[in-house]
């Protein structure tokens, strides 16, 4: 800690900045900045969507509400250089989408069409880590 400042000192917060309420009927599973970016936030939802949001300048804004999946996103992570959104659903697929507009670049099911419910970018190359659960249920019983 810096000086003589305590714990409780550094993290001592006031007052509510602003409230975002487009997930009004899901869970928000994460909440994340963007690397190096303050303004730049984002979060998922078990309603299927991720919102991107801007907080300053001006007033607090959802920039894009990316949608597509059709399950709940568990988990999403930003790229180092915030171009790439990579997002990890219950539906079993993982999506690469470009927040800045918003499309989906890149749609990925699990082989086994398990939920996939993490995921992460490796820092130093952008290479991907996705951990999904328990894979589908078989259709019909074995014989």
């Amino acid at each position: 800690m810096a000086g003589d400042t305590t714990l409780s000192e550094n993290y001592a917060f006031a007052g509510v900045y602003h409230v975002f309420d487009q997930h009004t009927d899901s869970a928000v599973p994460k909440v994340q900045f963007a690397h190096d970016d303050r303004h730049l936030l984002a979060c998922c939802s078990l309603d299927g969507t991720i919102s991107v949001c801007r907080l300053a300048p001006g007033p607090p804004a959802v920039l894009r509400v990316l949608r597509g999946h059709g399950g709940g996103v568990a988990d999403f992570a930003w790229s180092l250089s915030n171009d790439v959104l990579v997002s990890a659903s219950l539906d079993g697929t993982l999506r690469l989408w470009a927040p800045a507009d918003g499309r989906c670049i890149r749609r990925v099911p699990d082989p086994d069409g398990a939920a996939l419910l993490c995921c992460a970018f490796q820092p130093l190359n952008n290479n991907l880590t996705v951990v999904s659960g328990t894979p589908a249920a078989p259709s019909t019983p074995p014989q």
